[in-house]
């Protein structure tokens, strides 16, 4: 199959609907279509949860938004139905001649037919009914290589072209393994400044800066608490650098286990800022920590050194992009599971506070010595 001449086409939707991280992923695709098709109008649907991520990139032209917890509370009543009636008359005003599936499910797919969207692509796997709704894109699909590359796989079929301009190589890792892309996320100035307004009243509002997400979207994603209580107390009083906890709403019970578990204050914006200023506090950093979650890719795409923690899931495919070497894991080592999947769950716990203190030490000296 020959890919649509998108030199012949003026309107792609990018059907990329969840979760965060896989978001900020796919990201590199509507900027690699931009720069070498540049009279493409490019929009992008997603969740509400997610979407705001994207909210400003100069690479998405019209970002559409699902309203998903009205869709998935009552997904046959009378107001889910009138909120997909109203999407699909969204997407048919937009007269979108491409759709590009980065997803491979119903949920992703389903919005090109409704949509009216003549030609549509599924890019990555193709799972559920997608097949019957989707042409399939001949990109052989690679565990070996990492999910931001499989993405873009679709853009250079499509004909992008170009070297994809780096924005952040690893002080630990001088040669990226594949070649690097340009994350098109964007953060308003006016959202940087109530940001830093939110950290100077925690007492944060100087440089250096470390930042700490203690949440993932599964148990077993996440780093024990009692282990990120002591990580913190000994950054700051070992190397006098504040260190503030970022999280959502919904992470407030790990919020009070902190405060009860920590020696020194606990310095907190959980459920205290919204996306962009989480995305904001994240870009002012020094260093980064968390697990397998979206603030990982967001620090990544802003040029944050970050140390990842990650357990089950395989980094060198969803990891921080470009900094594998900042990764801490330990999935190697277990002789209780398979090869092929994880049953026990234990190897995140494995890891240490003193090797994450020693990767974290690095990069903020590395950081400093950027800084002079």
């Amino acid at each position: 199959m020959r890919p649509i001449d998108l030199t012949q086409i003026e309107r792609v939707l990018i059907l990329k609907v969840s979760s965060m991280g896989d978001i900020v992923h796919a990201s590199p695709v509507a900027a690699a279509l931009k720069r070498s098709f540049p009279h493409l109008r490019i929009g992008w649907i997603a969740e509400d949860r997610h979407a705001g991520v994207l909210e400003g990139s100069p690479r998405v032209d019209r970002l559409h938004i699902i309203p998903h917890k009205a869709l998935r509370t009552r997904p046959f009543g009378r107001s889910a139905w009138q909120i997909v009636a109203q999407l699909s008359r969204e997407l048919r005003a937009e007269r979108y001649q491409v759709a590009i599936d980065l997803q491979g499910l119903l949920k992703s797919a389903i919005w090109g037919v409704l949509g009216g969207i003549p030609v549509r692509y599924g890019a990555h796997r193709m799972r559920e009914l997608t097949p019957l709704l989707l042409r399939r894109m001949p990109i052989p699909e690679r565990s070996d290589r990492h999910v931001v590359q499989q993405y873009l796989d679709a853009a250079r079929w499509l004909g992008a072209s170009g070297e994809f301009p780096d924005l952040y190589t690893s002080p630990d890792d001088a040669h990226l393994p594949e070649p690097p892309v340009e994350f098109p996320l964007f953060v308003p100035d006016t959202t940087r400044q109530q940001a830093a307004y939110k950290l100077a009243q925690l007492g944060a509002d100087g440089k250096p800066l470390i930042s700490i997400n203690p949440s993932a979207g599964r148990e077993w994603k996440r780093w024990s608490l009692d282990k990120f209580a002591e990580l913190s107390d000994r950054m700051e009083a070992e190397w006098g650098v504040p260190v503030v906890f970022i999280g959502g709403p919904g992470d407030k019970p790990l919020e009070d286990g902190l405060r009860t578990l920590k020696k020194r204050p606990l310095r907190s914006l959980i459920g205290r800022t919204n996306l962009k200023e989480a995305m904001a506090v994240v870009e002012r950093s020094a260093v980064h920590i968390c697990g397998d979650t979206g603030t990982a890719h967001i620090a990544a795409a802003f040029r944050v050194p970050v140390v990842g923690l990650y357990g089950p899931t395989r980094p060198e495919r969803t990891g921080p992009y470009g900094q594998r070497a900042n990764v801490l894991d330990k999935r190697l080592l277990c002789t209780a599971c398979p090869p092929d999947r994880c049953i026990r769950k234990e190897c995140l716990q494995w890891i240490t506070v003193e090797e994450v203190l020693a990767k974290a030490h690095t990069l903020l000296e590395h950081a400093r010595a950027r800084a002079e």
